[in-house]
């Protein structure tokens, strides 16, 4: 069982779409909710699992369409959490990573709220195991990075360093700049023929899985404004893996 104290916010990772990857723990919080306040990824059949009796608070952000500004989310939280024994924060794959959680929860701690954190499955640890690669591998990559493909204080990231590591790249958001970094990769030394797998949806109806390499992308001859959305993109040679042969099939079927 879950133990409920008043006035308590839990942040939930839903996971990177499909319902039943979500935790354990995180389903019950959800159920047990008597509000909940979810952004764009979460899926209906997900919500679903909500209390008939629960409010649901729709907050979703997506590029250019933003239905409530941070301030804002913060405020419904700290205003909710006053009123309500248990209030979910839903938040797609892992809240901690690039889902603005340090934000939200300096807004709580001010307040006085108590809160949690509940991890969930993170759409590059999705993906590998959706396509069947490792993110890691001997001899390949001793290590994994987490990217943004923008910086939110419009900076750019140390291209050369991540090179450098040859650890594998994992790049959240920023599709629309995808042939540029990969161009920038280039240029800071990484092989031009180093493949990057650009996955969209995964776990979800319609997912793809595009395979190819830093050249290609930076030349234009993927396009990726057709792909759909949530994209990400993973770079390095753990994504060649031959153990990938035979799971196209589990992908394909999404669509």
């Amino acid at each position: 069982m879950v133990n409920i104290s008043s006035g308590r916010v839990a942040f939930v990772g839903a996971g990177p779409g499909a319902p039943d990857l979500i935790t354990v723990r995180g389903l019950r919080l959800l159920q047990a909710a008597d509000v909940v306040i979810h952004d764009s990824l979460p899926g209906d059949a997900l919500l679903a699992e909500c209390s008939a009796t629960a409010r649901v608070i729709a907050v979703g952000k997506r590029c250019g369409l933003h239905s409530a500004t941070q301030d804002e989310i913060n405020s419904i939280l700290a205003f909710e959490a006053r009123r309500s024994t248990l209030v979910v924060r839903l938040k797609g794959g892992d809240p901690g990573v690039f889902g603005r959680l340090g934000e939200e929860i300096d807004h709580l701690a001010a307040e006085g709220i108590p809160f949690e954190i509940v991890p969930g499955v993170t759409a590059a640890t999705a993906a590998g195991a959706e396509s069947g690669f490792p993110l890691t591998h001997r001899g390949k990559a001793a290590s994994v990075t987490f990217l943004t493909g923008h910086c939110a204080d419009g900076s750019d990231q140390n291209w050369s360093a991540h090179v450098q590591t040859g650890a594998t790249l994992c790049l959240y958001m920023g599709a629309k700049s995808l042939p540029s970094v990969a161009q920038k990769l280039i240029t800071a030394g990484a092989k031009r023929d180093l493949p990057i797998r650009l996955l969209s949806k995964i776990s979800q109806p319609g997912a793809s899985d595009v395979l190819t390499t830093l050249q290609a992308l930076a030349k234009g001859e993927v396009d990726v404004a057709a792909l759909p959305t949530p994209l990400i993109a993973v770079v390095g040679a753990v994504v060649e893996s031959p153990r990938t042969t035979g799971l196209i099939g589990r992908i394909a079927a999404f669509a």
